[in-house]
């Protein structure tokens, strides 16, 4: 292998090496011609040697380009006597730019710059497989003539110089770079040559073979088949085996429907149980949808036809075409996926039941066949609110317009003023006096109106701006903190929602630093993330972000405590000042609400964090939480989110 790539190495070297020798002695001319008016006699003295140079270069290269084709081989000495002319020859430009540079002025400088620029930026290709004499060429033909340009002192040549000597870097790097791609293609060649040349040898044994020969290279290509298209682990087709599927059977108008169907919780069910009891659950899903595609494939069920395929992760495609007349509906379909997977099942000596998110799109609702999968993954999307099968409709279409629209408009509205915000405060429970105020965003679009948070904040977070607008309000919210603080009479806290996206970003906290070190306290700040936060792949760095932040200063709420990933052994981990219940535990009846409030406040209390009440509409909501030993209170009760005076 390493002999094969010596000997393409050295293939590519001879093929570039006759175009540089002409490109080289194009070069030597021009110069010439342009510094002829030289009295010196250096000039005649250079092109002479030069010229010289490139004729013994030549012969050489005659000679290794002989040797070559008729051996096929690598020769060390043909390549050490090559790239030996080759660094002559830079030598020699190098003493040209040295003399020359100090020697001339104006356009004949100029000319002398151009030429050994244009030589080393050449050589970042043509001489991309010289791995060390490559890069001497390069270096030879700019540092020299940089240094002199230094020298001079004169404060433009002096600029030039630097951007000459950044210009000789990023050719060096670009000449690495070059080298690593030709030596990844020549492997990657020898690779597949090497393939070539077994998959002859298979045909020549297979000519010399019997039948049972023939019949193992059939199982080979069926394993190879099954790794394109076959799902490893559930035996179903994978996503390109999918596809390949709707090329092979085409869409035929009205009979065509693509059920996506997404296991609802499963990734609580691969953490909690183990990644080995996911697989489990995954195989036996599996394993229902073929029986309910063979099942459905019957004569009883009239004419269709099933195809079973697993999308990815916790998603599985069932594909339904309907073949004639009097078979099962696409609605009946959809009723008997959900029923069939729902059902109990075994996994790791435990009775568990999985339910599922169905989206569905038939062909007619679909303007382009290649939308076919997005459309039902959007009405998956739906089917996770819904709890039913929900088919796309023209009106999801809309609504995903809508949201590019709204993804397109929202970078523009963060600067054109389209964005204000309002503030929320949180009282003591004790006395109800102000603790601090919540900053919160929101949207004036001038066409579409007033677009709500529960809108547009998703769509930051799924396009990315949500960096851009959580630094947007993190500034907004520190410019209103002094005047809340005036209004209230006292010190006042801000507080400011902090996606996951946002946290794990590399610059998050040093913008943060940043934002901070002016007149604004950090310990004024109060940065509230969602349990989002626990998500177990991105625990660590979470973690390490979390304590950054707080030894800035910044206070660390979690924000709608006991809806997501929330646990305490999490907390107890991370840095966590406050935790804030989620409203739908403290405006319900359910004695078994109060007794977690009850755990929560008992817990937290222990692990001196303070705990928050959201959603407080009434007085007795804001009596029952003090009574249960909640810190502080949010909600309409002590007053709706409000914008702030028109003099900030």
């Amino acid at each position: 292998m390493q002999q094969g790539m010596l000997e393409r190495i050295w293939r590519e070297s001879l093929k570039n090496y006759a175009v540089g020798l002409l490109v080289n002695l194009a070069a030597i001319l021009a110069i010439t011609y342009i510094l002829s008016d030289d009295t010196s006699g250096f000039v005649l003295q250079w092109s002479g040697a030069a010229l010289a140079l490139t004729a013994l270069r030549f012969v050489q290269f005659l000679h290794a380009a002989r040797r070559y084709r008729k051996t096929h081989t690598f020769l060390l000495a043909d390549s050490f006597y090559l790239s030996l002319g080759l660094v002559s020859a830079a030598g020699l430009w190098a003493v040209l730019g040295w003399w020359g540079i100090a020697h001339y002025q104006g356009a004949q400088q100029f000319a002398i710059i151009v030429i050994l620029s244009s030589l080393a930026g050449g050589a970042t290709g043509t001489l991309s497989s010289l791995r060390i004499a490559g890069k001497a060429y390069i270096l030879l033909l700019l540092v020299p003539a940089c240094i002199r340009l230094f020298q001079s002192g004169i404060q433009s040549h002096v600029m030039l110089a630097v951007m000459g000597v950044i210009f000789a870097w990023v050719m060096m790097i670009t000449h690495q770079n070059n080298y690593k791609l030709i030596r990844r293609s020549i492997g990657l060649s020898l690779s597949n040559k090497g393939l070539l040349d077994e998959l002859s040898s298979l045909t020549e044994e297979l000519k010399r073979e019997n039948d049972t020969l023939e019949a193992r290279v059939e199982e080979r290509s069926k394993d190879l088949l099954r790794l394109a298209y076959y799902d490893e682990l559930t035996g179903l087709l994978n996503r390109h085996g999918v596809f390949n599927l709707v090329k092979y059977f085409g869409i035929t108008p009205g009979n065509v429907t693509v059920f996506l169907i997404n296991l609802a919780r499963f990734k609580q069910i691969n953490d909690g149980m183990g990644h080995e009891a996911g697989d489990m659950v995954l195989r036996q899903v599996a394993q229902r949808l073929e029986a309910l595609a063979s099942q459905l494939n019957q004569d009883i069920f009239g004419n269709v036809d099933c195809q079973v395929g697993r999308w990815g992760g916790d998603e599985f495609i069932f594909y339904f075409s309907r073949l004639g007349e009097g078979a099962l509906t696409p609605e009946e379909v959809g009723v008997m996926l959900k029923q069939e997977i729902s059902q109990r099942m075994q996994v790791a000596g435990k009775t568990i039941c999985v339910d599922v998110n169905i989206g569905a799109v038939s062909e007619q609702d679909c303007d382009n066949p290649n939308n076919l999968f997005l459309y039902a993954d959007i009405a998956a999307g739906e089917a996770r609110h819904s709890g039913h099968v929900v088919f796309f409709t023209p009106g999801m279409r809309e609504q995903l317009r809508r949201k590019t629209t709204l993804a397109q408009d929202l970078r523009m509205a963060i600067g054109n003023g389209q964005l204000s915000i309002v503030t929320h405060n949180i009282v003591s429970a004790e006395d109800h006096t102000l603790a601090s105020c919540e900053i919160l965003s929101r949207w004036a679009h001038p066409e579409l109106g007033d677009i709500s948070p529960v809108e547009f904040i998703p769509v930051a977070e799924e396009s990315g701006i949500i960096v851009e607008l959580g630094d947007w309000v993190i500034h907004q919210a520190m410019a209103a903190q002094p005047l809340l603080q005036q209004m209230a009479g006292k010190p006042v806290k801000v507080a400011v929602n902090v996606s996951l996206y946002q946290l794990l970003q590399e610059d998050f906290v040093d913008k943060l630093m940043l934002f901070t070190s002016g007149d604004f306290y950090p310990q004024n700040l109060i940065v509230e993330l969602t349990e989002s936060v626990f998500h177990e792949d991105e625990i660590a760095l979470v973690k390490q972000a979390l304590f950054k932040i707080k030894q800035l200063g910044v206070e660390i709420h979690i924000d709608d405590f006991g809806t997501g990933y929330s646990s305490f052994s999490r907390i107890c981990e991370l840095p966590i000042d406050a935790i804030k219940i989620d409203k739908a535990f403290i405006q319900s009846e359910d004695e078994k609400n109060i007794a977690i409030i009850e755990a929560v406040v008992f817990i937290a209390r222990r692990l001196k964090i303070r705990v928050i009440a959201e959603g407080i509409e009434t007085l007795e909501q804001a009596e029952k939480m003090r009574m249960l030993g909640v810190n502080e209170l949010q909600g309409f009760f002590f007053g709706k989110p409000a914008a702030l005076p028109s003099g900030l």
